[in-house]
């Protein structure tokens, strides 16, 4: 098969795949999407951090609605252009908030969810030391209301869930778990990792 066949082109039927991940602040969601996306197959990946970035920023519900619809349109086109597995994170912090979402896209075939879990300590460590700079009252806002939710694992609505704690691995180990976990998406790659 020539890369040139593996291609997306639009109209072709194929599976429409969504690879949620969500986890607190400082979890490792925007490395993880971007790390998994050279493994998936036919993928495209959304970071819907990037996607907020608004002025002012106001985090109430008109936001939080605002983003979620953004990220469906978003992973609708993918899907639209052929593009089966649509990876995106970053937008979501609870199993309602999810709910709402998955609403906006109704005909994803598949859903995978992805939480990643972080001992405080290093996900600490890894707020204060990424690329990404926050403020100690940013931080201590976000702790106030960014708990992990634990529904997301027994009430599983129509997905299959994968926790994952990252804590002390790399984000090689973390992808390589997930991408062993999912074979309906990455069975022929569970090798090259």
């Amino acid at each position: 098969m020539t890369s040139s066949d593996q291609t997306p082109r639009p109209g072709r039927a194929a599976a429409r795949r969504l690879i949620l991940v969500s986890g607190q602040e400082g979890a490792g969601k925007t490395t993880i999407v971007r790390a998994l996306l050279p493994h998936t197959p036919n993928g495209a990946r959304i970071d819907a951090e990037d996607l907020g970035q608004v002025n002012p920023c106001l985090f109430d519900d008109a936001f939080w609605q605002l983003l979620r619809a953004n990220v469906a349109a978003l992973v609708r086109n993918y899907w639209n252009a052929g593009f089966e597995n649509v990876i995106a994170g970053s937008f979501f912090k609870t199993r309602d908030d999810f709910l709402r979402f998955r609403e906006l896209v109704p005909e994803a075939d598949e859903v995978f969810m992805v939480q990643l879990l972080v001992q405080p300590e290093e996900r600490q460590h890894r707020r204060l030391t990424r690329a990404k700079q926050t403020t100690q009252e940013w931080r201590d806002s976000v702790d106030q209301f960014d708990t992990v939710d634990t529904t997301l694992a027994v009430n599983q609505d129509g997905y299959r869930y994968l926790a994952v704690d990252g804590t002390g691995m790399t984000p090689e180990q973390t992808v390589a778990v997930i991408v062993r976990e999912f074979p309906e998406i990455y069975g022929a790659r569970l090798s090259t990792i």
